[in-house]
C-alpha cells in the first residue's frame, strides 16, 4: 500500500513526462479509434495514473490536490484525451464517505479503472437491501476503459423522488459493475474525440446499498485532507489540463516559426514582429494563470489541513483560478494557431489538435461562464447561489 507523500506527487509526475512519447506515438490511433487503446490504459492504470486521489487506506496514492493534477497538465501536453481520462478516472468523489466494503471490492484490483458521470440522469429506486437503477448518462469519458462506473441519480421511494431536509430531491453515487451497463456509442466529436465520452445506459440493477454514497453521507475516513470540498479537488484539474494543451501550442509555434518563412516575405516567422508578440501574450497568459490556479489550491490546502475547514472565499477563489486558466489557455492557444498560419490548418499539426480539444474544454459544466457569477457573489460577501461551492 502506498502511503501519500511529496515523493509520490514528483515520481508520478516524471512518470508522466516519460510515458509522452508513448502517448505521442498513439495519438492517431487514439484520434480515428476515439479512445484510448486499452494497452496504453493498462499501462497508465499500472503506473498508479488511475489512483491519484484515492485513499491510502484503498491502495490509492493519496496525491495532494496541487501534485495531482501537475500529473494531469503533463499529461496533457502529450495528448489532452488521455489526459482527460485519467482525469475522469479520478474523480473518487465520495470515497472517504464510501463503505469501506465497496471501497475495498473496487479498489483492490490494483488494475481497476472507473468512470463516473455527475448529470442526475437516473432513478435509483429503494428496494429491500439497496435500489433498482435505471437510466441513461451522456458524457461518460472513458466509459469503454472502465470496469465500474460511478453513476449519479436521484433517489426514488414510493414512485416519487425522496426530499432531502432542505426540499430537494436526494441525489447518490450509484457504483457498479461496467458489465452491468449498456455503453451507447453517441461520441462523434471536434474536440477531445479519444476519450470515448458515449452515452452509458443502465436497464433496472440492483445496486446494493453499501455501493451507494453521497456528499452529505458520513465520513468513514476521518483525517482533515478527506474534507476538501469535491468540485475543488476536481475542477482544478481541467485548468490545469488546459493549460498543458496551450504549453504545447506555444512549443509547436516556436518549432514552425524556426523554419517557416511566410508567403510574401523574405524572414523566418520567428523573425516577425507580430509572432515575437504574440509568444509573449502566450507565454504570459499560461504562466499567470498557473500561478493563480496552483497558489489558490495550495492555500486552500494548507488551511484545511491545519483546521479542518474552508472558507467560502478559498472555495471561490479556486473555481475562479479553474476557470481563469481554462479561458486563458484557450487564449494563448488561439495566439499561437493565428501565428502558425495555414500550417496551423493540418491535422498533423499539434496545433490544430490543440484548437479543437482546448476550446471543447470550455463547455464543460465546472468552467462554464456562470461559475463566475457563483464566485463573484462570494466576492462580494453575498451568499452562494450553487451548494457546488
Amino acid at each position: 500500500m502506498m502511503t501519500h507523500n511529496t515523493a509520490n506527487g514528483a515520481q508520478l509526475i516524471a512518470t508522466a513526462r516519460d510515458f509522452g512519447p508513448h502517448i505521442i506515438a498513439e495519438r492517431d490511433v487514439i484520434e480515428t479509434s476515439r479512445r484510448v487503446p486499452e494497452r496504453l490504459a493498462r499501462d497508465l492504470a499500472r503506473a498508479g495514473f488511475f489512483r491519484i486521489f484515492l485513499p491510502a487506506a484503498y491502495g490509492g496514492l493519496d496525491l495532494t490536490p496541487m501534485d495531482g493534477i501537475a500529473v494531469f497538465e503533463e499529461l496533457a501536453k502529450a495528448d489532452a484525451s488521455v489526459a482527460w481520462c485519467v482525469w475522469n478516472g479520478n474523480t473518487h468523489w465520495t470515497a472517504a464517505q464510501l463503505s469501506p466494503e465497496a471501497g475495498h471490492a473496487i479498489h483492490d484490483d490494483p488494475e481497476v479503472i472507473t468512470a463516473n458521470n455527475t448529470r442526475p440522469s437516473g432513478q435509483a429506486h429503494v428496494v429491500d437491501g439497496g435500489f433498482r437503477l435505471t437510466g441513461r448518462w451522456s458524457l461518460v469519458s472513458g466509459c469503454e476503459l472502465a470496469t465500474w462506473l460511478v453513476l449519479w441519480a436521484v433517489v426514488h421511494e414510493d414512485g416519487k423522488p425522496r426530499q432531502t431536509p432542505s426540499g430537494g430531491p436526494e441525489i447518490r453515487f450509484m457504483l457498479l459493475p461496467a458489465r452491468q451497463c449498456e455503453i451507447v456509442d453517441t461520441w462523434t466529436v471536434g474536440g477531445l474525440r479519444g476519450t470515448g465520452s458515449h452515452d452509458v445506459a443502465v436497464h433496472d440493477v440492483f445496486v446494493p446499498s453499501a455501493f451507494s454514497s453521497g456528499f452529505f453521507d458520513d465520513y468513514v475516513l476521518p483525517e482533515p485532507r478527506y474534507r476538501i470540498p469535491a468540485f475543488c479537488r476536481v475542477i482544478p484539474g481541467i485548468g490545469a489540463m488546459a493549460l498543458g494543451i496551450a504549453s504545447t501550442a506555444i512549443e509547436t509555434l516556436k518549432e514552425i516559426a524556426g523554419a517557416k518563412i511566410p508567403v510574401r516575405t523574405t524572414q523566418t516567422l520567428r523573425d516577425t514582429p507580430d509572432a515575437q508578440v504574440r509568444v509573449s501574450q502566450a507565454e504570459a497568459l499560461v504562466r499567470s494563470a498557473r500561478l493563480f490556479l496552483f497558489d489558490s489550491l495550495a492555500q486552500l490546502w494548507t488551511k484545511l489541513l491545519a483546521t479542518g475547514e474552508v472558507t467560502m472565499e478559498a472555495r471561490a477563489l479556486v473555481r475562479l483560478a479553474a476557470s481563469h486558466a481554462v479561458g486563458s489557455a484557450v487564449q494563448a492557444v488561439d495566439l499561437m494557431y493565428v501565428a502558425g498560419g495555414a500550417s496551423s490548418i493540418y491535422v498533423s499539426c499539434p496545433l490544430e489538435r490543440a484548437f479543437r480539444d482546448v476550446h471543447v474544454m470550455t463547455q464543460h459544466i465546472g468552467v462554464h461562464p456562470r461559475v463566475m457569477h457563483s464566485t463573484g457573489r462570494v466576492l462580494f460577501g453575498l451568499e452562494p447561489d450553487t451548494l457546488l461551492l
